[in-house]
């Protein structure tokens, strides 16, 4: 599969806009806003038992949902010889690792991790390897390289400090992938550190590259024959031909081919060059028409996403359930799409066309679980209801797009 990936600014700042095999397939915005990724010295504001969770109070007056269950013998006490369990007031090390959805709070975690270019720096205690490096070899490499490095660095090692290989470091020299394991090390015990002497509420770390880490992420996780990453945002540019460059990734010892481009059109620029204002616009729509005749309607509801499948046209003959098997699998392979577009999660129903073959039913849902499993976030096909409707759950990282913020106010 092809990926190519725009990089502009839009109305919500910097944004992703991924094509594959040349179909606008996710959408991803890079919000300063967010907090996802932040590290914060917060006090523990409430205790909810029958939660088993706690939430946070940080520095702007928010609230942080911290389960006490999965971070069990794992909190980070700011207070010295402080231990146990957890108890109104107590300072806690904690990061974001979810945003606010609706009703929710961001949720917060005591598993802290500095993500560089090819390494994360953890307190895992362990050595962990991308799984898309699959040569045993260089994974030994790479462990040979922590073991070594870790010999040689004893000071940024005080405790139950880890690291994990990205899968951008199968391709580096040894040299860059020590450097960028060196920084990520000393920012996390720098992180550690200052959360000593730091004033409750405070964010202490603020990782500043999201961009670079989502693209690193996006591309090592997905099985792309070739990716070709365009921006017209000459910082952008600078910084991914730095990363890649650096990789020679356009050799043909690698499982990707990934090129870095400029835009600089003055005639024409990237988002009129791929018509995203009219893409996007067809894509949030209420009614989305499909290839076949038929379209989709949806509709997104607080408690979860309806969507309905429709022949569009009058169908008679033979030729019937074909067309109801032809119109449904263009139907999931969109709907796949559209919640990688606009962000769709939690429960979705869908209701599709129905069919009297069950070995039609039995394809449409094979093409549903293949075109889902290309999400980068965590989606599943649970089952066909009782009343014969597809079920669907995307996990929620946060809050379903806003057409307005993904186009662009000059237009």
């Amino acid at each position: 599969m092809k990926c190519r990936m725009l990089i502009i600014k839009a109305n919500c700042g910097l944004t992703a806009y991924i094509y594959e095999d040349e179909v606008l397939s996710e959408v991803h915005p890079f919000s300063d806003e967010s907090k996802v990724g932040n590290i914060y010295v917060a006090t523990v504001e409430n205790i909810v038992n029958n939660l088993d969770a706690a939430f946070l109070r940080i520095d702007d007056g928010d609230m942080l949902y911290y389960s006490l269950k999965e971070n069990e013998n794992k909190h980070i006490f700011l207070k010295n010889g402080r231990s146990g369990k957890v108890k109104k007031g107590d300072q806690l090390l904690v990061q974001v690792v979810k945003e606010t959805t609706g009703n929710k709070k961001s949720q917060a975690t005591a598993e802290l991790a500095i993500r560089g270019k090819m390494t994360v720096a953890n307190y895992s205690g362990k050595i962990g390897i991308s799984k898309k490096i699959k040569n045993e070899n260089k994974r030994n490499e790479l462990k040979e390289i922590f073991e070594n490095f870790k010999k040689d660095n004893p000071e940024l090692f005080n405790g139950n400090e880890g690291a994990i290989f990205r899968s951008l470091s199968a391709y580096m020299d040894e040299k860059v992938i020590i450097e960028d394991l060196k920084l990520t090390l000393e920012a996390l015990q720098e992180v550690r550190n200052s959360a000593t002497f730091s004033v409750p509420g405070k964010c202490i770390y603020s990782h500043d590259e999201k961009y670079i880490d989502y693209i690193i992420e996006k591309i090592g996780k997905s099985n792309y024959d070739e990716v070709c990453i365009i921006t017209d945002e000459k910082v952008v540019y600078d910084e991914l031909s730095l990363v890649y460059k650096n990789a020679e990734l356009n050799d043909e010892k690698t499982d990707n081919k990934i090129k870095v481009m400029m835009h600089q059109d003055a005639m024409q620029s990237l988002r009129a060059l791929y018509n995203l204002d009219k893409e996007l616009s067809v894509n949030f729509g209420h009614k989305i028409y499909l290839h076949s005749g038929g379209y989709l309607i949806v509709d997104p509801t607080e408690a979860l996403t309806v969507i309905d499948v429709n022949t569009g046209k009058d169908i008679k003959g033979s030729s019937v359930s074909n067309h109801f098997k032809k119109t449904n699998i263009e139907a999931v392979k969109a709907i796949s799409r559209l919640m990688r577009i606009r962000n769709l999660s939690g429960i979705m129903i869908v209701d599709l066309i129905n069919m009297k073959n069950d070995e039609d039913l039995t394809e449409v849902i094979k093409v549903l679980k293949e075109y889902i499993s290309r999400d980068s976030n965590k989606c599943f096909f649970v089952d066909m209801t009782g009343l014969g409707l597809a079920e669907i759950t995307r996990h929620k990282i946060r809050i379903p797009y806003n057409l307005k913020d993904l186009l662009f106010d000059d237009r």
